[in-house]
């Protein structure tokens, strides 16, 4: 059931009588990621999966392209339960090798596309992958053995290194798939419940953890994300967030896209002309983005230059979506609404397509499954009731028991009962949809007073040269933090002072210790690679 290996290097299997529980409701059934393509091919196998530039893919070629390649792996001595570090842009390439290495039983460990020789050096050393496979969208990027010569210790080094380079034909991209005599007789062992792969945790500070996800407990939360999200075989999805990014990938994201047998366009670009025209070329019905991407979008002038009727659901998760954005969004793209709030730990929540208005602006939607667990808690981790604000903690049937090989952090972010601590602020309302309000570490302590963020900056963005804003802590010797609001005007000549914007928001009747102490005006935001605001690099 579990592998041995992996429990010895660090993998915290789910306790039995869970597992048992699950298993006998249906959540996990006995089919892999590769399986799963596959019987998507039974059904869907002439319709086009996947579409890049010129490029494209049907389910038949997608699934032939990577048993070759999966061939092509085994040749070079990739074996079963090995794995391997996969990094690549927004190309229809990728696709090809992930579901190659499932073929071979082999397990990707999905690296952001921005992570560098110093973050692909301690993911390598932590996974203990045998090797690296970078995929390039143009021929000046730095390549998988360019990485691994800037690794700063010693005879450390990954045996197994490629570079592909996305070509006008995927042949040309990917060579090996003229190996026509390898044997591509290929029967992977592994188990659903074995280990598919690893993520990496999306924190803004520090490097990422490890997220150890199986086959059963990722195909169900996609399962269940493609009831949720509507998706059919008519689909039509843009993909605009980085490929390798968990939202991306199962919310329902791509692969709940390719087990719905629709069709996946990839965008390597966010800016808003070149998805507009992909929206408007190929009648894009669904999209997802993070809330810095939604107000790109929404603030371009070429906006009025497409026809963007075709849209249908904008689903925004990665980061508080505050309700004036939504409503926004709602007003201005004519679409509904679909916030997603999860973790690529595990929990995942929507609003339904079905709900007013009113939940989808001011809620995060409900839990994806019945067997979902959530509760809020105190300081000290006692339970609190409905609609009391607190510390949001989950264990459910996707929702993983402990981060790979980090027993030491796995014990301050783990309960001893299996709850994961999330590190988010919130509460459940009377309906039980969840409502996030801040992060733990995002609080900002002025003089003892706790500031959310989030709620500084809703007041804020009502000013009416206020493009976008982010407030943030900022140490301070006599107010421990103070408050401070970083802000992004409508047009660059417009002034915006520290007096004006504390007058209106005295005007706004707010607590006089949540007015920031100073502000910043600048051109933009920096982002980390999944396109979130990168606070700590804003002080």
């Amino acid at each position: 059931m579990f592998l041995e290996q992996d429990i010895q290097q660090g993998y915290v299997p789910f306790p039995e009588s869970r597992a048992k529980q699950y298993r006998a409701e249906g959540c996990w059934k006995s089919n892999t990621h590769f399986q799963m393509l596959a019987d998507s091919v039974s059904r869907f196998g002439d319709c086009i999966a996947a579409i890049q530039d010129q490029k494209q893919l049907t389910y038949k070629q997608l699934y032939d392209y990577a048993i070759r390649y999966g061939a092509y792996l085994k040749h070079k001595g990739i074996r079963e339960t090995d794995f391997v570090l996969l990094q690549s842009p927004n190309v229809i390439e990728v696709f090809i090798v992930i579901f190659g290495l499932y073929a071979i039983g082999a397990r990707p460990v999905f690296c952001l596309h921005g992570h560098g020789a110093y973050e692909i050096e301690n993911i390598a050393r932590q996974s203990r992958a045998v090797g690296f496979i970078k995929l390039c969208g143009t021929a000046n990027e730095i390549t998988a053995v360019d990485v691994c010569e800037e690794f700063s210790v010693p005879n450390f080094q990954l045996w197994f290194r490629e570079t592909i380079l996305s070509q006008e034909t995927i042949a040309g991209s990917l060579p090996q798939l003229k190996h026509l005599n390898l044997d591509t007789n290929i029967q992977a062992l592994s188990s659903s419940e074995d280990i598919a792969f690893l993520q990496l945790s999306g924190g803004t500070t520090g490097l990422p953890k490890l997220i150890p996800r199986t086959h059963a407990d990722y195909i169900y939360s996609i399962e269940k994300s493609v009831e949720v999200a509507g998706l059919n075989p008519q689909t039509k999805q843009l993909v605009v967030l980085p490929v390798m990014h968990n939202f991306c990938m199962s919310s329902p994201g791509f692969l709940g896209v390719f087990y719905a047998g629709g069709t996946v366009v990839l965008s390597q670009l966010t800016q808003p002309r070149v998805c507009f025209e992909l929206i408007q070329k190929y009648k894009i019905e669904q999209v997802s983005l993070v809330p810095a991407i939604a107000t790109l979008w929404l603030n371009a002038e070429s906006l009025k230059d497409y026809d963007l009727s075709s849209l249908k659901v904008i689903q925004v998760g990665g980061a508080k979506l505050l309700p004036s954005l939504a409503e926004q969004i709602i007003d201005q793209f004519q679409v509904k609404l679909q916030q997603v709030y999860g973790m690529a730990e595990g929990l995942v929540n929507f609003t339904h397509l079905d709900d007013t208005n009113a939940v989808t602006i001011q809620t995060q939607g409900k839990k994806l499954s019945h067997l979902d667990e959530i509760r809020i808690t105190d300081h000290h981790g006692q339970a609190l009731p409905i609609n009391a604000i607190g510390h949001i903690q989950t264990r459910g049937p996707y929702t993983i028991n402990g981060y790979y090989n980090l027993h030491e952090i796995n014990r301050r972010s783990f309960t001893d009962d299996g709850f994961y601590k999330t590190g988010d602020i919130g509460y459940l309302d009377d309906d039980l949809n969840i409502v996030v309000t801040g992060r733990e570490k995002e609080q900002i302590n002025r003089s003892g007073e706790k500031v959310t963020p989030s709620e500084i900056e809703e007041f804020i963005l009502q000013y009416p040269t206020v493009k976008d804003v982010c407030v943030i802590g900022v140490s301070d010797e006599h107010l421990g933090e103070r408050i401070k609001a970083i802000i992004i005007p409508k047009h660059e000549d417009h002034e915006i002072s520290l007096k004006n914007i504390r007058k209106f928001l005295t005007g706004k009747n707010i607590a006089h210790f949540k007015i920031p102490d100073e502000i910043d005006v600048v051109a933009d935001f920096k982002y980390t690679h999944v396109g979130k605001v990168n606070r700590q690099k804003l002080g």
